[in-house]
């Protein structure tokens, strides 16, 4: 399987703005040129705008509980603030944000209620007039040489789904509250927006530098978001690629192949799509199928995207798999000299 993007960075760049013009056409879209990452999850309706601007620092962006809450958290050197955000299903049973609150807080209350002291929920409303449900207490971080981390939470809310800010700052000085309190009333979550391809395919792609079995339902989201007509085939070939790698890197060698199969009904005339099949039979010991899809895939090569180049599989970790088999290694060794 390939260890990187088969895609060169600026073909990724173009369909990104290619899918962004084309969704323009039924879908808003932020006006500005570089528009914010949204956090979203896959299943759902609901997203976050992320910070892009210089005095935030990007520290983590991953989804946890079986991919179903995406986290990204930011940090601010200068004030030694990180502000994090979290999108989640609303289980709490109840359509609200003290609902979502109570479902977040309450566990950390119960694992380190020793160390939390001057605990207040509240209400706030932010710049846009959205209310939140807050949160705020104080960790004793004394063991650490630090007299205290300070704690502020909000918390919006539907029947579907919730949106959190915390923000976490060591020392009480006026610019340290004020930016806390800034980064709170900036908060707009919006609890209805539904994620299109372009907010998918941009989210995975972050994923897949570290996680690519996280990335992986994302990608299936931003192809089923995409339609099916000729004017998303180049998106659908290089998001359908970015699938099966990031389910074969993951180890989820029969879903990778099962997308691979999918894709080659629905497009036969695409190499890469042989050659992630391919992939999977090395994966799986099997020589005989492994040179049977290399060679429908370089018979096909001149398919490939405007800029694209087939891969080398003399280099590719998972055709190296079946080095030791001689008779396949000087086929392969041939495939690489076109």
């Amino acid at each position: 399987m390939k260890m990187t993007v088969a895609t060169p960075k600026w073909l990724a760049i173009t369909l990104l703005i290619g899918l962004v013009a084309q969704l323009a056409q039924t879908q808003p879209q932020p006006s500005a040129q570089n528009p914010p990452l949204m956090l979203v999850t896959w299943f759902g309706p609901g997203a976050i705008a992320l910070p892009n601007g210089h005095d935030w620092k990007p520290e983590l962006l991953t989804v946890y509980d079986n991919i179903q809450r995406p986290v990204a958290q930011f940090s601010n050197a200068n004030l030694h603030i990180d502000v994090s955000y979290i999108l989640f299903e609303n289980h709490s049973g109840k359509p609200d944000m003290q609902g979502c609150r109570t479902d977040a807080i309450e566990p950390i209350l119960q694992h380190d209620g020793s160390i939390i002291s001057k605990r207040v929920y509240g209400e706030a409303t932010t710049n846009t007039g959205q209310s939140l449900a807050t949160a705020s207490y104080l960790v004793d971080m004394s063991a650490a040489g630090v007299p205290h981390q300070r704690n502020l939470f909000g918390f919006a809310a539907d029947a579907k789904t919730c949106a959190e800010i915390h923000i976490s700052a060591f020392g009480d000085e006026p610019a340290v509250l004020n930016t806390m309190n800034s980064e709170l009333a900036d908060f707009h979550p919006d609890l209805n927006y539904q994620p299109n391809a372009i907010d998918y395919f941009r989210f995975a792609s972050v994923l897949f530098k570290s996680a690519p079995g996280l990335a992986a339902p994302y990608y299936k989201s931003s192809l089923d978001a995409m339609p099916s007509d000729a004017r998303y085939l180049t998106a659908r070939r290089v998001t359908t690629d970015q699938l099966v790698m990031s389910l074969g890197m993951s180890g989820d060698l029969k879903n990778s192949r099962a997308v691979a199969e999918k894709a080659i009904v629905a497009d036969p005339d695409y190499p890469i799509n042989y050659y992630n099949l391919a992939c999977a039979d090395a994966e799986q010991g099997n020589a005989a199928d492994a040179k049977l899809h290399l060679q429908e895939a370089f018979d096909r090569r001149a398919n490939v995207l405007r800029g694209e180049q087939m891969p080398d599989p003399t280099k590719d970790d998972s055709i190296l798999k079946l080095k030791k088999n001689k008779e396949f290694w000087a086929f392969v060794q041939t495939l690489s000299q076109h």
